[in-house]
């Protein structure tokens, strides 16, 4: 078993990206920016650098496919995280941010694209990370920091033995901390949805994300995928290809209307990971 971590910088230009009509152009490293750069701007166009990284187990083991409560050991589960930032080259600055619509700015897609004889991949578990404190939002201590005091006095009052360790904030707590909440309050940071894509041929997940998570946590985002493997043949059991699709969304009118760059790359300039699930059981 290895872990594998695949990414990549993609620069590209969108003509009348307020179309349905737009045009994407990727832009190979160095020159092409620069010629770009020469020529007029246009408020219908724009050029960005995306970042992407997928990192997780190429070679996992297949379990069985009834889970045991008494023997959880026969159940394998995989973890695969992906990358997503954003950025602007120098000469292209735009109040990107701002153009997006508040609900569904952003879609980042798993495909989980299966050979013929390729065990079944089953989501058990998907998360998006965030570091804590935000840029709007207070960090777990710094919420409880002046009831600190007062609970500490209060539990020294029923002497020594109720005053209970401090190892779990290290661990429990603070991996809570990195868990984005899908929502704040009344308001929906992201959600999670699956499909099967036409075009792929493929299950998909998709991870939802609306404009506020962009302004408080920053454009560089990260989630995470669990997966186990069921019901590959003893014989040739095939792979399954797990690729990373971002999208990003500039249309107020259709929650659909996304532009996906990453579908203008050939298959061997895509992020993805070849995963070729063994089979044997843990």
């Amino acid at each position: 078993m290895s872990i594998r971590v695949k990414r990549t910088n993609l620069d590209f230009l969108v003509r009348d990206y307020k179309s349905a009509e737009r045009r994407i152009e990727i832009l190979p490293p160095g020159s092409a920016v620069s010629n770009h750069r020469a020529q007029p701007a246009h408020p219908d166009n724009f050029i960005q650098r995306w970042y992407l990284s997928l990192t997780g187990e190429d070679a996992p083991l297949v379990s069985k496919t009834e889970v045991s409560r008494e023997k959880p050991s026969e159940q394998a589960v995989y973890r695969y995280d992906w990358a997503f930032g954003i950025t602007l080259l120098e000469g292209f600055w735009w109040d990107w941010m701002n153009e997006l619509p508040d609900e569904s700015a952003l879609a980042v897609h798993m495909a989980l694209q299966p050979s013929e004889n390729a065990p079944e991949a089953a989501p058990v578990l998907a998360t998006l990370s965030a570091l804590s404190p935000s840029r709007n939002t207070k960090s777990l201590w710094e919420s409880a920091g002046a009831l600190l005091p007062k609970a500490a006095a209060e539990m020294a009052k029923k002497g020594s033995a109720a005053i209970p360790a401090l190892d779990y904030a290290s661990s429990g707590l603070m991996f809570a901390s990195n868990v984005l909440d899908s929502y704040t309050d009344s308001r929906k940071n992201w959600f999670l949805y699956q499909f099967y894509d036409e075009k792929l041929n493929s299950p998909m997940i998709e991870w939802r994300i609306n404009k506020k998570v962009l302004q408080e946590y920053g454009p560089l985002l990260r989630g995470t995928l669990f997966l186990a493997f069921h019901g590959a043949p003893k014989a040739a059991p095939g792979s399954i290809k797990i690729l990373l699709r971002p999208h990003i969304r500039f249309s107020k009118i259709s929650e659909l209307d996304f532009i996906a760059p990453t579908n203008s790359l050939s298959p061997q300039d895509q992020v993805f990971i070849e995963v070729r699930p063994g089979t044997d059981a843990p």
